[in-house]
């Protein structure tokens, strides 16, 4: 269950905005503090409710009008005397992404989650592979992505095929991939160094999986855990910031899985939209109203339980996000 809770569920770049943006939801004023192709979060000195609509407008430079989209809040809490929220915006992919370009070239953006919409496997051994015509090896590998080491490094966004050959087989693989990030892996005593890089593979994502079954099939790959590990690290250490749940009733791991699945939530604007909408139908049933009394009002607390199949009791459902 904790794997539930703690699964990274974005699939779409974030970007930390410093300072925040100023801009407008409906007759709110609100500053921006990150902003993504498909929503943002912002602080606002009024309350607002989830499910509400209203437009989202952001200034562009260049533009007289402002950026203006639909946007929907899928969560909001109370922030230091403030609020923050979260919105789901609805906007032409292009304008959303010419205001972020436009961000990110005025230093305004930082990239604060890396794009990963697939389980990662670490290889073990490393393989052996070529990205362009440099000699590489493989260190992980996902159906979208790869991290290898090299000896040479490549500037971000220099594209070239990454091939490789599944051990034992004569499956040889051959994808585009782009370098996302790369960093110094060592430097020896005589000052030659290796590097890693991440690559973003845009091109056959099903020979990346079968390619990765293959190698788990030989015992060569395995799921990556360390981020799950860190998750749950994170969560204890903000779960510690609300004093102790075991004394109001509330048992420490159903504590952090509730907590870890509201966090998801409130980060993915899109998987939080649908199960708000389910909260939302199970609202206007009677017979789970009588079932979950302490949360029927809460559309929050029942998007929760309904994205945990409803395991947790609902009595602890609402005593956990008393807590928080």
């Amino acid at each position: 269950m904790h794997e539930a809770s703690a699964r990274n569920l974005r699939t779409v770049e974030r970007f930390l905005l410093v300072p925040p943006l100023a801009a407008h939801f409906g007759t709110s004023t609100v500053s921006i503090c990150d902003i993504s192709a498909r929503g943002a979060r912002f602080r606002h000195d009024v309350p607002l409710e989830t499910g509400r609509k209203g437009a989202l407008r952001v200034p562009m430079e260049g533009r007289a009008a402002p950026l203006n989209v639909e946007a929907v809040v899928v969560w909001t809490q109370p922030d230091g005397g403030r609020f923050l929220s979260g919105v789901r915006t609805y906007g032409a992919p292009e304008v959303v992404h010419a205001l972020i370009s436009q961000l990110q070239m005025s230093n305004r953006s930082n990239r604060i989650e890396e794009l990963r919409a697939a389980d990662r496997f670490f290889i073990a051994p490393s393989l052996d592979g070529r990205f362009g015509s440099d000699a590489v090896r493989i260190e992980n590998l996902s159906a979208r992505g790869a991290r290898i080491e090299l000896r040479q490094r490549h500037d971000v966004g220099v594209s070239l095929p990454l091939a490789f050959r599944v051990p034992d087989t004569t499956h040889d693989v051959v994808v585009s991939a782009s370098v996302m990030w790369t960093s110094v892996k060592s430097i020896n005593g005589t000052g030659a160094s290796s590097y890693r890089a991440g690559l973003l593979v845009a091109t056959k994502p099903e020979l990346m999986r079968l390619s990765i079954a293959q190698l788990c099939d030989e015992g060569r790959a395995t799921l990556d855990t360390t981020s799950l590990a860190l998750k749950l690290k994170i969560m204890r250490a903000r779960a510690r910031q609300f004093g102790k749940p075991g004394e109001t009733g509330v048992a420490s791991e159903q504590y952090l899985l509730i907590q870890g699945v509201r966090e998801e939530l409130r980060l993915n604007p899109d998987e939080a939209m649908h199960w708000y909408r389910r909260a939302r139908i199970v609202i206007n049933d009677q017979a789970t109203r009588s079932v979950a009394p302490m949360i029927a009002d809460h559309p929050d607390a029942l998007a929760v339980w309904e994205y945990l199949d409803r395991s947790v009791d609902p009595s602890i459902v609402g005593r956990a996000f008393g807590l928080s």
